[in-house]
């Protein structure tokens, strides 16, 4: 259903916005941190971000959790505490309150769970999926004309030149990009070969076919020493349905690191994705097909006198030797649609790890190969699933814990 029809009724008796009285106050300081909705069109929701004063679009569902996310600010769960719940009549610390008015804030000591600071009420609304975003433009959105919004800028392409999170010689920028298939916001983790070691994990150390463990980004990166760390492989999650019976479980070879052992490695053989490898002395390999790789890991260490030191697989390819190649492999109908997509390339000097914002794999491919110029990438899970975490804190997600995960940890 789409979302001006579950709008329909708040549209009707929402009041469009008065231009504002005096030259002071711009109509986007009078609407910081509120949720607008464009009531002579058809509903379309906007974000007025309070710290820049840009409205962005929340589009559907999934576009609207991502865009919450993407502007959140990480607050511990001490001082989250101090800002009440909506609905609870606990009247938290006024002055913490006020200054997070309009804000959406992420548990960065928990999962990384975004809430909204409602401005009129200055109590906080839970924004965990995307029906919880929904109800939330629903029940919160302010009616407003297409002139008056007009007076509100939209977030534009954020320049390049803006100061990164580091870590290290790692950095993490939040950016918009520009593609031949559109313009995209992405968050970009750059992590140079040198300095650092790529980890591929799992939450078991053997093949599991149902119930298996699955564990959050941050507690994989923290149980490696590492600082950096993103989503795995396509797996089984217990909110499918269709996953009854095998919750956890991924067909895909992984190999833990930390344990020596490749997991699904049965399979190498048969399976039609890519693969990404390294080695204990920094080279780095990527297969057009996994079973490329060999039918084991003896069978490669022995063949090639190198010792592994971490692989996954997943699907498709998206780019390799620096042409994107998504056109040639098998993209299904879910991986077409537009949400949040998560993928891992690299070059002679740097590994990429990518989270698009309602993008396609199709959208994916072009971003790595024209904006972000990696010699080869592979696209990894997304959706719910997708999750980055770098120096200390989650740039995007979870919303999901994984059976699997790849890191970073400083040499």
């Amino acid at each position: 259903m789409r979302i001006q029809r579950l709008l329909a009724l708040i549209l009707l008796c929402s009041l469009a916005l008065p231009l504002p009285s005096s030259a002071s106050q711009s109509l986007a300081a009078q609407t910081a941190g509120m949720i607008l909705l464009q009531v002579e069109q058809n509903g379309e929701a906007w974000y007025v971000d309070p710290t820049s004063l840009n409205r962005y679009s929340l589009g559907r569902p999934d576009d609207a959790l991502s865009v919450m996310r993407s502007v959140g600010l990480g607050i511990s769960n001490a001082d989250l505490a101090l800002v009440p719940t909506a609905g609870s009549g606990s009247k938290g610390d006024a002055s913490l309150k006020t200054r997070l008015s309009g804000r959406i804030l992420l548990q960065v000591e928990s999962h990384g769970e975004a809430w909204y600071v409602y401005p009129k009420t200055l109590e906080r609304t839970y924004l965990g999926r995307p029906s919880d975003a929904l109800a939330a433009m629903s029940a919160l959105g302010l009616g407003i004309s297409d002139a008056n919004l007009a007076t509100i800028p939209v977030a534009g392409i954020l320049p390049t030149t803006s100061v990164p999170n580091v870590s290290s010689d790692a950095t993490h920028v939040e950016k918009t990009v520009a593609t031949s298939r559109g313009t995209f916001t992405i968050d970009l983790v750059t992590v140079p070969r040198a300095k650092y070691e790529m980890i591929t994990d799992t939450a078991e150390t053997d093949d599991c076919e149902n119930g298996c463990a699955t564990k959050t980004l941050a507690d994989f990166v923290a149980e490696n020493d590492a600082t950096i760390g993103i989503h795995g492989t396509y797996f089984c999650p217990a909110d499918y349905a269709g996953c009854a019976g095998q919750t956890g479980s991924f067909d895909l070879a992984v190999y833990n690191t930390a344990a020596t052992a490749m997991l699904n490695e049965f399979d190498l053989p048969y399976q039609s994705g890519p693969m990404l490898v390294t080695t204990k002395d920094g080279t780095v390999a990527y297969f057009h097909r996994a079973s490329e790789l060999g039918t084991s890991v003896r069978d490669y260490e022995s063949r090639t006198g190198e010792q592994l030191q971490a692989a996954i697989a997943n699907y498709p390819s998206l780019v390799e030797n620096g042409a994107n190649v998504v056109g040639s492999e098998i993209v299904n109908a879910s991986q077409s649609t537009k949400a949040s997509r998560g993928g891992i390339g690299f070059d002679d000097e740097n590994f990429y790890l990518v989270i698009a914002h309602s993008a396609s794999v199709t959208d994916l491919a072009s971003i790595f190969d024209e904006a972000v110029g990696a010699d080869d990438a592979m696209n990894l899970d997304g959706g719910a699933t997708s999750a980055l975490y770098f120096d200390g804190s989650y740039e995007y997600g979870p919303s999901r814990t994984l059976p699997n995960a790849i890191v970073f940890r400083h040499r």
